[in-house]
């Protein structure tokens, strides 16, 4: 992405005389970058959507298929959506539809695919996104052109609210995006809980949450039920998954091919934990107790907990996990994870 300054152009007079006469110097014009981008996108829609206007920021809505769930309302500060986006020729760029990635050969069974969630800020989703949403209901689906200066999320340190400002300082590809909301809330937080209690409720044998937003069930009884001192190392396998059951991390060879996430340059066995008296400094991995990594919270308080040779599973929402950046393109922003973990003893 890149902000290209604007480019003033005088139409001053070098004449004394002339200046003298008019008394000023005629108005100065400005040129911007997306002025020709402009011309062509004009012509485009002229030839393909004559009958198309501009909404206030200025997209252009070609498709609306109202939905039959609740409106948007103005406490509405995250979106579910499905989408699938195009360039001006049709060729899709990138989608959330498992079946049209697959379509286009671009299908891989370890990602995810399915709803993704937008915030309504410029700072984190596209102008022309969220203005594509205003309006919507539950269960709808539209189609817009949006042109490249409103398919920019801002900087930090950029302010931009206006058409005319994202105009004359943002930059992009023109797209064409189709999207279906598939839910909304004002608390993200209190959506994942109540994703979670549903879950837990089906495959957790309906457990009691130990704090906000963290469960845990055990599956195997320890051999010893002493608290494990805070400077043990110990060996686990595990595996992590999202709350629609698809993994996205293993120790386990054999699950690893099974899900689709199995890579040859990975060494599949028990990894090496070491304990530490602040849950969140437990490291994972390394071969020593001094070169693993720290881990995301919950998981790292799942393990706090285990006992010798304990088997759980612990299920928490995202502000313990990977909160609104997820994990490449395995999880998704703002996602509850569980992970199945056991003591175990280490390969030899």
């Amino acid at each position: 992405m890149s902000i290209f300054k604007n480019k003033i152009i005088s139409l001053c007079g070098t004449a004394v005389m002339i200046a003298a006469m008019t008394g000023s110097c005629a108005k100065e014009s400005s040129v911007y970058a997306n002025d020709d981008n402009k011309i062509y996108l004009d012509a485009w829609l002229g030839a393909h959507y004559p009958e198309v206007s501009p909404t206030g920021l200025g997209i252009y809505i070609t498709e609306d298929k109202p939905g039959t769930g609740e409106s948007i309302s103005d406490d509405d500060y995250f979106f579910f959506i499905r989408y699938t986006a195009t360039d001006l020729d049709g060729n899709i760029s990138s989608t959330s539809e498992e079946k049209v990635a697959q379509q286009i050969g671009k299908y891989t069974k370890g990602n995810y695919y399915g709803p993704s969630v937008v915030v309504d800020s410029y700072y984190y989703t596209q102008p022309g996104i969220l203005e594509m949403v205003k309006g919507m209901k539950v269960g709808g689906t539209r189609t817009a052109v949006i042109p490249g200066w409103l398919n920019a999320t801002l900087d930090d340190k950029e302010n931009y609210s206006t058409a005319e400002e994202l105009y004359q300082n943002k930059t992009g590809s023109n797209a064409i995006y189709t999207i279906t909301l598939v839910d909304k809330t004002d608390n993200i937080n209190k959506w994942e809980v109540d994703s979670l209690e549903r879950y837990t409720a089906i495959k957790m044998n309906d457990v009691d949450s130990t704090f906000y937003g963290y469960y845990y069930q055990q599956l195997k009884e320890p051999t010893d039920t002493t608290t494990l001192p805070r400077d043990t190392t110990f060996y686990i396998n595990y595996t992590g998954r999202l709350l629609n059951g698809q993994v996205f991390d293993t120790t386990v060879e054999d699950t690893a091919k099974f899900y689709g996430i199995y890579s040859s340059s990975k060494t599949y066995e028990p990894q090496m934990v070491q304990l530490n008296e602040d849950y969140t400094e437990i490291t994972l991995g390394g071969s020593s107790s001094s070169d693993g990594s720290t881990t995301i919270n919950g998981f790292a308080y799942c393990l706090s907990k285990l006992k010798a040779y304990e088997k759980g599973i612990c299920a928490f929402y995202s502000a313990l996990g990977y909160s609104y950046s997820g994990s490449g393109n395995v999880i998704p922003s703002f996602a509850p994870l569980t992970f199945e973990i056991e003591i175990v003893d280490k390969e030899e």
